[in-house]
């Protein structure tokens, strides 16, 4: 995990107040691995390429000792990425995505995008193939993997493109998807998952069946958790229209229970399904997707 200077760097209200969708990524991805103790990289995805003259200052764990033992000589030993596994980011798009309660620093499809912004800035760098999908009641935005100049860039606007509108066709879409999966990889899922917990566990086992392994990651505004609301509140479903006006404080407890049992009975189905899952708030460090889609792509590779 990060150490605390460069904590303020995976903060998703620091990271909401850039602007720029890459500077984001590369932002939060490069404190991430400075913090941490030891780069995940070395190492690791990796193949060993050619020999090259040592030059002062270089991290000396690269130097081969052997052929300095030899020959006198100091050489560094260059590694090469693999670019062999896909990485598919698949993205709910639909409009309750967009809800920001007045804790969270941005909506929940913006943390979404920041956190595949981020992902997709590690596979690029791993050499990956990079692929994004994104919907809401049909299919927005079909990014088929790939590696070649410029694809970070693309990736980038698709997600920019894909604004929350409509119902999520869940079960439609990811079926779909599911068929067209060619090749082996990791497929990063992310959605809040609202009223999906029927129909999400097993359209996503499906990805498994095509060799691919899968990290769901449930994005929920902190209101959702805990309905905080103290005055008579209208609520609005952003994708159905219909509304509710009612006192926060005598639903509560029920909506809790409620809030509860669907959290629950999602997480059942998933681990059913096998599929491997992280829940966060829009107020939660990025270092907990990060941290875990690093555990998966290296399971993977």
């Amino acid at each position: 995990m990060p150490t605390s200077s460069h904590r303020d760097l995976l903060d998703p209200a620091t990271l909401a107040g850039m602007g720029s969708l890459a500077l984001m990524a590369r932002s939060a991805v490069e404190g991430f691995l400075s913090g941490m103790h030891r780069s995940l990289f070395h190492g690791f995805g990796t193949e060993f390429l050619q020999y090259r003259n040592y030059s002062p200052g270089e991290d000396l764990k690269y130097v081969d000792w052997k052929v300095l033992a030899r020959s006198d000589k100091l050489y560094t030993k260059v590694y090469q990425e693999e670019t062999n596994m896909n990485c598919y980011v698949l993205l709910d798009a639909s409009a309750s995505m967009d809800y920001q309660g007045e804790r969270a620093p941005c909506s929940k499809l913006h943390y979404a995008r920041i956190a595949a912004a981020c992902i997709a800035y590690l596979a690029q760098r791993q050499g990956d193939n990079l692929g994004l999908f994104a919907y809401g009641g049909e299919m927005r935005e079909a990014l088929e993997p790939g590696h070649r100049s410029g694809q970070f860039e693309r990736f980038l606007q698709g997600l920019i493109r894909a604004q929350p509108e409509g119902a999520a066709a869940h079960e439609a879409m990811l079926s779909s998807l599911s068929t067209q999966l060619r090749q082996r990889g990791l497929v990063v899922y992310l959605s809040d998952m609202l009223e999906a917990e029927d129909t999400l566990p097993q359209a996503l086992a499906k990805f498994r069946f095509r060799h691919c392994d899968v990290l769901a990651i449930q994005v929920l505004d902190p209101d959702e958790l805990d309905l905080p609301q103290q005055t008579v509140t209208r609520f609005l479903d952003s994708e159905t229209d219909s509304e509710i006006t009612t006192w926060p404080e005598a639903a509560r407890e029920r909506y809790r229970t409620g809030m509860s049992a669907f959290l629950e009975k999602l997480d059942d189905g998933f681990a059913k399904a096998q599929v491997d899952t992280l829940r966060v708030s829009t107020t939660d460090s990025l270092a907990y997707t990060l941290a875990r889609y690093l555990s998966h792509r290296e399971r993977t590779a």
